[in-house]
């Protein structure tokens, strides 16, 4: 298998001591960096290396977020959270919460392949697979086409220093919300983006590595809309782990994705424009 490089920060964080709120602690700025980048601290207030009340407080939103006890301190269940694999996506906006963004306004979108990976076989067709599962649930289609015909989405293997969203760390991939409500860009086509440097590809379960159809299925949710979950075992849940596989939509998911894209009666025909979009305004 080809050598991948460890993904940087996360020794840092598993080797830190135990920090209590109001203790200041070397190598702490590692765990603000991490809670800055996904949306729990504002960088700019917390004192570097010191458990403040900024810090604190950010630490009991990211540990509601995620099914841990709620003590403001850096301690063990914490750590290991945020040693885990993850989506390159913030669990909060300015320190807000959000379970959806926006939906897309037409009804068929196109998506195309680059570079795949040299761990495994068959990440092309996994990704296929994982549009199908979304699908069935959504009144939306998904054609493949090629790079040069002006995809919506766009699936390419890359490297952690990918330079329209750094995956270095624990980042697995990361993707972005539709148009009007994107984080990384506004225009098309969107990111479905795996790292290639840092974490082993598999398809199937496989010790030390993620399978592919898992990973993507997680990131054309938030494609369609969809922001991470708190509900542990979703596939929109913001971490998941080596040697395993989810590949089916969980009640959570399937509220979530109908509340954006509610009825097929709310998809109309443009005859102008010889597609479908969607009329917020439709009865059913």
């Amino acid at each position: 298998m080809p050598q991948k490089t460890e993904p940087k920060g996360v020794r840092e964080i598993a080797e830190l001591p135990d920090t209590a709120r109001g203790d200041a602690r070397a190598g702490l700025e590692y765990v603000q960096e991490y809670l800055n980048r996904f949306g729990y601290l504002d960088r700019d207030l917390a004192r570097t290396n010191e458990n403040d009340e900024y810090t604190s407080y950010a630490l009991e939103s990211y540990q509601k977020k995620h099914g841990l006890p709620v003590t403001g301190n850096l301690d063990q269940p914490t750590k290991r959270e945020m040693t885990k694999a993850r989506c390159g996506l913030p669990d909060m906006l300015n320190g807000i919460d959000f379970a959806t963004t926006c939906r897309w306004t037409k009804r068929s979108l196109t998506f195309a392949f680059d570079t795949g990976t040299a761990d495994t076989a068959g990440e092309f067709t996994a990704v296929r697979n994982a549009f199908k599962t979304w699908a069935a649930i959504v009144p939306l289609t998904f054609t493949e086409i090629a790079t040069n015909q002006a995809p919506d989405i766009f699936v390419d293997w890359r490297p952690a220093n990918d330079p329209d969203h750094s995956m270095v760390g624990t980042i697995l991939a990361h993707a972005d919300f539709p148009p009007g409500c994107s984080v990384i860009t506004n225009t098309l086509p969107k990111p479905l983006h795996f790292d290639d440097s840092e974490h082993m590809w598999t398809i199937g379960a496989v010790a030390n590595a993620f399978d592919v159809e898992t990973v993507a299925l997680h990131e054309i949710g938030h494609l369609l809309g969809l922001a991470h979950s708190n509900v542990a075992g979703s596939v929109m849940f913001p971490t998941v782990s080596d040697n395993f596989t989810k590949r089916s939509l969980t009640a959570d998911d399937i509220s979530g994705i109908k509340s954006l894209y509610p009825h097929q009666d709310n998809w109309r025909w443009c005859r102008k424009c010889q597609g479908m979009f969607f009329n917020a305004h439709a009865t059913k």
